[in-house]
Order: C-alpha cells, then sequence, then structure tokens
C-alpha cells in the first residue's frame, strides 16, 4: 500500500467477497480487515486494512479480545478430542 492509493468503498475493494450482515438496526462504524490473497506472482499472502475511525487502543483490543476467543475454542476443541479417546 502506498501514500498515493486512495481508499474505496469495502464492496469495491474486496469484490466477490461476502460476509455475513450486521444484525438488524445496527450501523457499522469502523471495520478490521484481513484478507488472504494471491499476489501478482500467484503466491498465498495476507493484506491488512482498517477503517477511519479506529484509534491504535481500540484496534489492539480487538485484535486481542478476538484471538483470546480464538485461542479458546480452538484449546476447547483439542481437549474434547483428546477426551473422545
Amino acid at each position: 500500500m502506498t501514500g498515493e492509493e486512495e481508499e474505496a468503498p469495502i464492496g469495491q475493494a474486496l469484490n466477490g467477497l461476502n460476509v455475513y450482515p450486521l444484525p438488524q438496526g445496527w450501523t457499522a462504524l469502523a471495520a478490521i480487515v484481513l484478507v488472504k490473497c494471491l499476489d501478482e506472482e500467484g503466491r498465498s499472502t495476507w493484506a491488512f486494512r482498517t477503517t477511519d475511525g479506529l484509534n491504535d487502543e481500540e484496534l489492539l483490543g480487538a485484535l486481542t479480545v478476538r484471538t483470546d476467543l480464538l485461542r479458546h475454542k480452538l484449546y476447547d476443541a483439542y481437549t474434547s478430542d483428546a477426551d473422545d479417546e
């Protein structure tokens, strides 16, 4: 990403990808997007984008909470599989 690039609407920037909608009555304020991509040479890579409206503390907090929730989910799945043996 260069300083010369202009922002684009998420639907345009991530054309062809779908996500589940927000619950009825909710209004989107900001977003954190981690995108698995193929680069120009066909290699799998990752791109990370954020919208305006998030400060660094909110970004870190959201990523930390999501990481912890996923870690617990994976641990629970692993330990419940081990209990089945």
